[in-house]
């Protein structure tokens, strides 16, 4: 009877410890999936961050050329750029990961608009025949500002974007490291308790 008892209290311990485990280890393994899946979505941002500002770069070569032949053909990057930039920047808003970057989408905006501006002015001039306007424009350097102040905001958002990758790159790595922890631990206890179950069985 002594005996029954021992095997009982045994098994109800291992159902616990092996319940226990099991629990643990499916909560760490969404933690993991939540981490690969916000790694995911700011390697998503840091991609559209980019097409961005290979989208403005585009349009202002396509600005220059147009200013040197007149062929309205180099004007498809910008015209491209005009009628989507404010859908790129809503878009990447959305999708930012971390609120802090939010700050340079602000200051974003009014670079890009001024930017938009600077490219119209000048193939406005050009259309116009207006070779020494364009050589004014052009020749200030306001452009070149422009592009500098646009590609410092993109990489301080890029940035903020990449140490919140390097975060949850971390986070992520810390948790399969858990995981497998858990999984090692839960095999050797259920085996120790299979072991000892067998022992008392054969003891009595």
């Amino acid at each position: 009877m002594k005996a029954d008892r021992k095997i009982a209290a045994a098994l109800a311990g291992a159902t616990l410890l092996v319940g226990l485990m099991v629990g643990i280890s499916v909560q760490a393994f969404r933690q993991s999936e939540a981490a690969a899946s916000a790694r995911q979505q700011t390697l998503v941002v840091i991609n559209r961050a980019n097409d961005l500002l290979s989208a403005v770069t585009d349009a202002e070569t396509g600005q220059r050329g147009f200013a040197l032949t007149g062929n309205e053909a180099f004007l498809e990057p910008y015209l491209a750029v005009r009628d989507g930039i404010s859908g790129q920047l809503e878009e990447l808003r959305r999708l930012a990961s971390v609120s802090a970057a939010g700050r340079n989408l602000d200051a974003l905006a009014p670079l890009v608009d001024a930017k938009l501006a600077e490219l119209a002015q000048v193939i406005e001039l050009r259309r116009n025949g207006d070779t020494a306007g364009v050589l004014a424009v052009t020749g200030s350097g306001q452009g070149r500002r422009l592009m500098d102040a646009i590609r410092a905001e993109m990489h301080g958002f890029m940035q903020v974007e990449d140490e919140a990758l390097a975060q949850r790159d971390a986070r992520l790595q810390a948790n399969m490291r858990v995981l497998l922890a858990l999984i090692v631990a839960s095999g050797v206890l259920v085996l120790l308790l299979a072991l000892a179950f067998v022992y008392l069985i054969y003891r009595d």
